[in-house]
């Protein structure tokens, strides 16, 4: 029953997140129902072992936090402050354990493709033209917390990990199965759709970075073959493509680019007069007249609130759980892998780490794909062989007990 209500529970907290405002200002009933679904989904899930051993992992995380409180109010942070950076955090640890001890952990995943597609097609629907220098996000700020590239690691992996049919071994596929190419191209296409018209770099480059580190970890020569390509014909076609980036990926322009440096060099700054504990979380920084909380960078970030000692305590967690990967087969590792680096490369190109809902998103996923990747693999296992009998057990049967 538990696994149950965490699914359930899960499930409505994912959907909801479709009308969940990016730039909450203050509490409304929307937030509400979304936290009081992940509450419930991370108590009920605490009831599945695997769900508890990962809140056990995560424990250098409440650590890291109550540093990262004290050095903050030490240096005179903001308290109401520090519990807003403190909140994405408890977040990502409450989807951890929903998506862990759920008992449906492929419908959670095709659930959030589902989230992740519906966000991509609101985005190219608001879009006013497609002509060069209009972008998704002028109309639909939603569409910069990234939830393209989860969609684009989402069909990978349920493309990889199709369910047999009831009554029917492992790796037989119904007639439905055999054409799931086509939404799963659908899918792909309208995806990369939405991160291409988003005009974000960031989100580009971790788009780009998911594909090669997928690529390389799945089938390295390929991948390898496909970068040569790429590349001679990048040289081709250099004036094309140079002009294809001015145009639409705004490589020319440094306004923002350089109102992010200065960020960086601020929190840097932060960084290096406290390095080992940091400024701690309700600090402030003040960038061009403008008190600012977060910067747009998530390693300098880290850097800046939590220093080298609670950066490691946020980071080995993760590296655990990653080691989990291990016993699974090269094509989730790499659709895993490609993930991670991807995502984060784009989140250290923006703020979208601080985003309360998306936090909880990739919570839910990396604990439901953990959970999805096990019971793949057990289906996977060939089923162990009955033993025959001797055949000169029933020839005794038949002559019945030996006579004296």
């Amino acid at each position: 029953m538990a696994r149950i209500i965490t699914s359930l529970a899960t499930l409505a907290a994912l959907g909801s997140t479709l009308i969940l405002p990016i730039y909450p200002d203050g509490i409304d009933p929307t937030i509400l129902g979304f936290m009081a679904m992940a509450a419930l989904a991370a108590v009920f899930g605490l009831a599945d072992r695997s769900a508890r051993r990962e809140l056990a992992v995560m424990a250098p995380w409440a650590l890291a936090l109550l540093l990262g409180v004290l050095i903050g109010s030490l240096h005179h942070g903001e308290s109401q402050q520090a519990i807003e950076d403190a909140l994405p955090y408890f977040l990502f640890v409450m989807g951890l354990v929903a998506g862990r001890g759920a008992g449906a952990p492929r419908r959670i995943l095709q659930l959030g493709l589902w989230v992740c597609v519906i966000d991509s097609v609101i985005s190219l629907s608001l879009m006013d033209s497609f002509a060069p220098g209009v972008r998704s996000t002028f109309n639909y700020h939603k569409i910069t917390a990234g939830l393209p590239l989860v969609g684009l690691y989402l069909t990978g992996v349920l493309r990889h990990t199709p369910m047999p049919d009831a009554g029917k071994p492992a790796g037989s596929r119904s007639r439905w199965q055999s054409w799931s190419w086509m939404w799963h191209l659908a899918f792909v296409l309208i995806l990369v759709l939405g991160i291409v018209f988003s005009i974000t770099r960031g989100m580009l480059l971790g788009a780009l970075l998911m594909v090669a580190i997928s690529g390389y970890v799945r089938r390295p020569s390929q991948a390898l073959m496909l970068v040569a390509v790429a590349l001679v014909l990048l040289l081709v076609w250099s004036s094309a493509f140079a002009e294809f980036g001015v145009e639409y990926l705004r490589l020319g322009q440094e306004g923002t680019i350089a109102g992010r440096f200065r960020e960086v060099e601020i929190a840097w700054e932060g960084f290096v007069d406290a390095p080992m504990f940091g400024q701690g979380l309700g600090a402030l920084a003040d960038v061009d007249g403008f008190k600012k909380a977060f910067v747009h960078n998530m390693a300098a970030y880290h850097l800046w609130k939590f220093g080298l000692v609670g950066s490691g305590l946020l980071l080995a967690p993760l590296v655990v759980i990653a080691r989990e990967l291990r016993g699974h087969r090269r094509a989730l590792r790499g659709y895993a892998l490609g993930a991670a680096v991807g995502i984060g490369g784009y989140l250290v190109t923006c703020a979208a780490y601080k985003t309360y809902y998306l936090v909880w998103i990739y919570g839910a996923i990396i604990g439901a794909s953990l959970t999805h990747f096990a019971q793949w693999r057990a289906m996977q296992r060939p089923a162990p062989a009955t033993p025959r009998p001797a055949a000169t057990t029933a020839v005794r049967a038949t002559l019945g007990p030996s006579q004296p």
